[in-house]
């Protein structure tokens, strides 16, 4: 382990520590709330969640912003420590964590993949084999996805089942991941990108046929719109920090302007503008008027009970890997982001009521920074040489090793999982020793050793963050983390670690059910589910997150006596479990 990685770790432990003396401490003496009103219950409830939205880019970036996330973060209940418990901070099991209140030791979505020992190949995370999606564009789908992996229900999934009137649960995303794992197990909308055949949705969601609202939106709002687009800096150069041009930078043009493809021959687009299409602001602002259109349209938030949506943008999290966190491709795509949201409130404002909604803004993950610029700072960082884990392997355990190395999860062949498992204490010492001196590699553990908690959460919570990523029969054989600055495969900027820069996000709550200002107590993107389902009265029954109090401008209260009953003609009401 390097010295770096032992001052994070140090880091760490002296916070877990701080926590376990504070809660031991009495509680103070709480006076009395009076007897206020309490806000009414939101007609909608709505999340957006900024994919790879590092916690340090709200100082670092935010003076560049004027318009929605100003408005939220100046606005509203902002967290300014908020952050992921976990080690695997990933889209999938960020998405999952956000919409269940779970952590994914609980929800099971561990990764964006992982190893299917049954089918003898890698799976994604939302890949559903049964079915084949419906796709609204000109190429047929080839593949079916659902949240048939998903463990745990989410918000959107309890208040069909609890709530009087049943709501109508809108998602969408670039991602098929992030629309889903927001979404559950039903939907009347959950869509996704899904290149040249156009945005999808799944069969599974809700029934087999095409939905008239996308079907009416995608063939008036062409994506091909943007083909001949050109995406320039939208601030003069010297508004954004750092270079441009960064060593290590990567993705479809090395410097601004960035023109997305070749100009059609004959009418045809180049293949490759869906590509760098969903690395560019102008997919944000896609979603953001797709979104918009569907309140509309759908009339969300418009009936007796209260309705969901959820938004998640993708386009800082491809960007991000192309380019690092210190980009000016970065900066520019939350500037461009700023204004997308700014115009999506305002819809929500005009069409819902701005005292109608309660808004939750988050992250599903951050970034680590491009292992060449830390290098050149004299910080270490690089990319672990998986021939090298592979050789420690073979010798320790013989034969045949690896079935796959999904990030930092290493799945054994069964001879050599049956030889791991075999392994007394002294042996695997011996083997994790070993790998701890492969470079790059901070910290190594048999996932069995994980699950049975064999370690100690309070002086160790590099392990712990690593248990409460596992879940048995989907997690590897052996769970590795990276030291600070390195990534387990080569690219130019990734995430997947316990380490800051990739567990600390925005977390924001806005409504009039929250009080504004900023809060600096620990918490974290699992707290959104149960926060607010507070509001609704809703329980969700597998949450590891916290409702936060501490924001709330009232406690909600008893639905007023002469309020109508929770019946809305041609929306079926459902039934409380």
């Amino acid at each position: 382990m390097t010295a770096a990685a032992v001052r994070f770790l140090a880091g760490r432990v002296t916070l877990g520590l701080l926590a376990l003396v504070v809660s031991a401490l009495p509680a103070a003496p709480q006076a009395a709330t009076p007897a206020v009103d309490s806000p009414a219950r939101p007609a909608l409830v709505v999340i957006l969640v900024v994919d790879q939205f590092r916690g340090d880019y709200v100082d670092k970036y935010g003076h560049q912003w004027r318009h929605g996330l100003r408005r939220l973060f100046d606005e509203g209940a902002y967290y300014t420590e908020a952050a992921y418990r976990y080690a695997s901070t990933t889209t999938c099991a960020g998405h999952a964590t956000i919409g269940t209140g779970a952590t994914p030791q609980t929800h099971g979505m561990i990764s964006n993949a992982w190893f299917d020992r049954a089918l003898g190949r890698d799976v994604a995370c939302t890949e559903d084999p049964s079915i084949t999606n419906v796709s609204y564009g000109t190429t047929p789908a080839r593949t079916g996805d659902s949240s048939i992996r998903l463990a745990t229900p989410t918000l959107a999934d309890e208040m069909r089942a609890q709530l009087g009137v049943a709501p109508q649960v809108v998602t969408m995303s670039i991602k098929a991941r992030a629309a889903l794992s927001l979404a559950g197990h039903r939907s009347a909308l959950s869509t996704w990108f899904d290149g040249p055949r156009g945005f999808v949705t799944s069969p599974a969601m809700g029934g087999p046929g095409r939905v008239p609202f996308l079907e009416r939106y995608v063939a008036a709002h062409p994506v091909e719109a943007d083909v001949e687009a050109v995406w320039e800096r939208s601030l003069p150069p010297t508004s954004y920090l750092y270079e441009d041009l960064g060593v290590g930078e990567t993705g479809f043009g090395a410097a601004f302007p960035h023109r997305l493809t070749a100009p059609p021959v004959d009418g045809q687009v180049d293949p490759s503008f869906y590509g760098t299409w969903q690395m560019s602001p102008f997919a944000d602002a896609y979603l953001g008027r797709m979104a918009a259109a569907a309140v509309a349209d759908l009339k969300l938030g418009q009936g007796q009970g209260t309705d969901f949506l959820a938004v998640s943008f993708s386009a800082l999290d491809t960007v991000g890997h192309a380019y690092g966190p210190r980009s000016h491709e970065v900066q520019d795509i939350l500037v461009r982001l700023d204004e997308t949201i700014g115009t999506l409130l305002a819809e929500l404002d005009r069409q819902v009521g701005r005292d109608r909604y309660a808004i939750a803004l988050t992250s599903d993950h951050g970034v680590g920074p491009i292992p060449q610029q830390m290098q050149a700072l004299g910080l270490g960082g690089g990319v672990v040489d998986r021939k090298t884990v592979s050789t420690v392997l073979t010798a320790a355990l013989g034969g045949s090793v690896l079935d796959s190395n999904t990030g930092s999860e290493i799945y054994l062949s069964r001879d050599a999982a049956a030889k791991l498992a075999a392994l007394d204490q002294h042996e695997w010492d011996a083997v994790r020793t070993s790998l701890e001196q492969v470079d790059g590699i901070a910290r190594a553990w048999r996932t069995t050793d994980l699950l049975a908690g064999r370690y100690e959460a309070a002086s160790d919570p590099m392990a712990h963050a690593a248990r409460l990523s596992a879940y048995g029969g989907r997690s590897g054989d052996i769970t590795f983390i990276t030291d600070p600055y390195w990534f387990p495969y080569r690219i130019a900027a990734t995430h997947g670690t316990p380490y800051s820069y990739d567990q600390h996000v925005p977390l924001v709550f806005a409504g009039p059910q929250f009080r504004r200002g900023r809060y600096t107590a620990t918490a974290s993107p699992a707290d959104v589910a149960p926060t607010l389902g507070r509001l609704l009265g809703v329980i969700l029954p597998a949450a590891d997150g916290a409702t936060r109090v501490d924001a709330l401008s009232r406690p909600p209260g008893l639905a007023a006596a002469d309020e109508p009953p929770q019946t809305q003609e041609g929306r079926q009401a459902s039934t409380s479990p």
